[in-house]
């Protein structure tokens, strides 16, 4: 952020970084108004509004230049009064660190590494990595977030937690009335942060590794053991999430991606283009965090809790895939061989047994039916997934035959207020269930019509079917969040 800006003073550092990233303060604030304002500006047509808009603009603008001036003496000196008088026990202080422990296990302390090795290695290794390394800064409490973002700013050299961990508080003096305040910041700030050694922890994922013993050793053992601890490297996901974010939305790599869709959406030979178009195929997403992403580290803060995953399947054929727009249920488009098996296996352990009471006063054969039943969900929500991953929209389609609730299910991110207002509104999801104790009833039933289901079996179909589904939709949704305060960003 500073490098970036080419500020000479820590006081221009810091005041920068409560004007864009504390929303709590005034400097945030009020530049935020005078953004807004701008947007107003541009989009009001009527010129008598545009004055009164133009007006407010320039007396905020001036409180804004004013707030800028007075802020090292007032709410900036406020807030690190305040910051230095935190109380963090050693050991569960903030750290310096490239592999996070809480990305592993979400209720372990702030343990984390800090590797600043170099090697020139063909593997993809936080190691390898070229140039300055991004670190990450983890901390016990998602309220600590902020501080965590003040600790990571540099100047020219050193981020200040480095700084306070040599006793360097050149940061603190733009800010400080007198000596005295000074010093007490300097001894409270000096109890926030800390370094460890390495250690293993009890929340840790723990390999033992046998290493064969030399010959001469003693005691009859083959083996001894070396403890390895796999840690997550924030650092190389702040790498790969930066060359992603890049290569979605930076302006080159947007031209470029327009013009081959344009090429291929006109159905002609794509135009050359002096620069490549990158994309990484299959690329999944992992979620750390879940709605507070700030609980685990300062970077997976900044990526929204997002970390990408490449893909290491091997090459495969692949069929066309394409949405049902022309079926009334999904069920009716869906087909699986293993599902096809597993309905198999179901409906001869029903047709054996279909005089039996299926209830859960005989568990040994309700624990069959459970599996079976399990098992062909999965594969109905493995199409599912497939189809959830075309482009967004496709439902927005003239004369499609799909019904409106196998839509909800189907194309969750469609950007549509009034699509997404039903989504959320209507008991979709009952549909669904009854759509799929209906197909499944109708595919045990068979062409030879052999086993007749009961309602014993449609209310079991419906009741595993429902709880699937309903962790689903919470996924889903919890990602149209991620989205949607992305977008606000």
């Amino acid at each position: 952020m500073s490098e970036k800006n080419n500020f000479e003073t820590w006081e221009g550092v810091v005041v920068y970084f409560f004007e864009y990233k504390v929303r709590e303060s005034k400097l945030f604030k009020a530049r935020k108004y005078v953004e807004n304002k701008d947007s107003e500006i541009k989009a009001e047509k009527d010129a008598n509004k545009k004055e009164k808009l133009v007006k407010k603009k320039i007396i905020k603008e001036k409180e804004l230049e004013k707030l800028r001036s007075n802020a090292p003496g007032t709410e900036i000196r406020k807030w690190i009064s305040k910051t230095s008088e935190k109380k963090i026990g050693e050991g569960k202080r903030i750290v310096k660190a490239t592999h996070v422990l809480r990305f592993t296990h979400s209720s372990s302390d702030s343990d984390g590494c800090f590797l600043d090795e170099k090697a020139k290695e063909k593997l993809l290794t936080t190691a390898s990595l070229k140039n300055d390394i991004p670190y990450d800064i983890a901390h016990n409490n998602g309220n600590l977030i902020t501080i965590s973002r003040f600790l990571a700013l540099r100047l020219s050299g050193d981020p200040i937690i480095d700084n306070i961990l040599r006793k360097d508080y050149s940061f603190l003096m733009p800010f400080c009335e007198d000596k005295k305040q000074l010093e007490e910041w300097k001894k409270g700030f000096s109890n926030l942060v800390e370094c460890r050694e390495i250690k293993t922890a009890d929340k840790a994922k723990q390999i033992y590794f046998p290493i064969p013993l030399d010959s001469r050793e003693e005691n009859g053992n083959k083996y001894k053991y070396h403890l390895i601890v796999p840690l997550f490297s924030s650092t190389l996901a702040e790498k790969i999430y930066s060359k992603q974010t890049n290569l979605r939305f930076s302006e080159e790599q947007i031209e470029v991606r327009n013009r081959k869709n344009d090429s291929k959406n006109n159905n002609i030979n794509p135009k050359y283009h002096k620069k490549s178009y990158d994309n990484f195929p299959n690329i999944a997403i992992q979620k750390f965090g879940g709605d507070n992403p700030q609980n685990v580290s300062m970077l997976n803060t900044s990526r929204n809790g997002k970390g990408y995953l490449f893909s290491s399947e091997p090459p495969t054929w692949q069929y066309q895939l394409k949405p049902p727009i022309k079926k009334r249920s999904l069920f009716t488009a869906f087909f699986s061989q293993r599902a096809n098996k597993e309905i198999d296996y179901l409906r001869e352990f029903l047709f054996r047994f279909q005089r039996i009471d299926l209830s859960i006063k005989d568990p040994k054969k309700k624990k069959w039916i459970d599996r079976w039943t399990s098992q062909i969900i999965e594969e109905v929500m493995a199409y599912t997934f497939s189809i959830q991953n075309l482009s967004p929209g496709w439902s927005n389609t003239q004369n499609i035959r799909l019904k409106r609730e196998h839509q909800y299910f189907l194309d969750p991110y469609r950007d549509d207020e009034f699509f997404q207002k039903g989504r959320q509104s209507k008991d979709w999801q009952a549909v669904i269930c009854n759509d799929f104790a209906n197909w499944l009833n109708g595919e045990l039933r068979g062409k030879d019509k052999k086993f007749t289901p009961q309602q014993e079996h449609t209310r079991m179909w419906k009741y595993i079917m429902e709880k699937e589904l309903r962790e689903h939709t919470q996924v889903i949704d919890t990602d149209i969040k991620f989205q949607n305060r992305e977008q606000r960003v």
